[in-house]
């Protein structure tokens, strides 16, 4: 598979160019290359997070960030069954969640399809989660860890009520918690006492899978 169509994909969605984008991506899915695919959605998650910089620095507004947000889920929708393809036996179970107040889910959305191409099994909460629907999912999935994703600053703080809520509830010590999204830093994972910070989906994976090894 050329890097040229791996380059397309990325500079459909920095140039806002879905057909573009999408023509890509369906190359790269006729290739049929699981490497390809991997490639294409690191590239996506490349994107992502130069749009990020783009909202925060003020050069994009929220018009442009949904809009870009909706060619990576085109994107994807394409990418994500070869993925799933191409996983095997099960590296350990996953619950992932967006705060509550927080109604931004694409960079955990690419984070579960890079997941599960690892191999592990991801159970998704969805967005605006409240505390105790983390707590609930931690208690019924016993999972290997719990991601929490947060793009607003005026939400960051309830990963801190939910890591506090597992403490109060004896189960902090079960599960490693790892968290992501553009409003946070390793600096805020270390404040609220959170395992790991990921900044990207790649480096969330090979944290996961670390954590699967030992």
């Amino acid at each position: 598979m050329s890097n040229d169509v791996i380059e397309r994909l990325r500079n459909g969605l920095l140039e806002l160019d879905m057909a573009t984008a999408v023509e890509a991506a369906s190359s790269i899915v006729e290739g049929d290359d699981s490497l390809a695919v991997k490639d294409a959605v690191h590239a996506v998650t490349n994107a992502l997070q130069i749009v990020g910089k783009r909202f925060q620095d003020g050069e994009w507004f929220l018009a442009e960030l949904v809009y870009v947000g909706e060619i990576a889920k085109e994107a994807m929708n394409m990418l994500s069954p070869l993925m799933e393809a191409g996983a095997t036996e099960s590296a350990g179970t996953v619950v992932v969640g967006t705060v509550a107040g927080d109604l931004h889910d694409i960079g955990k959305n690419i984070f579960m399809d890079y997941a599960k191409s690892a191999g592990f099994n991801m159970i998704d909460l969805g967005m605006d989660v409240p505390t105790q629907k983390f707590i609930d999912a931690v208690k019924e999935h016993s999972p290997l860890s719990l991601g929490m994703s947060c793009l607003l600053t005026s939400t960051s703080m309830e990963i801190g009520r939910v890591i506090e809520e597992l403490k109060r509830q004896n189960l902090r010590d079960k599960v490693k918690v790892i968290i992501g999204g553009a409003a946070l830093t390793q600096e805020f994972a270390k404040e609220v006492g959170a395992d790991a910070f990921a900044p990207d989906a790649v480096t969330g994976t090979d944290i996961i899978e670390e954590w699967s090894a030992s």
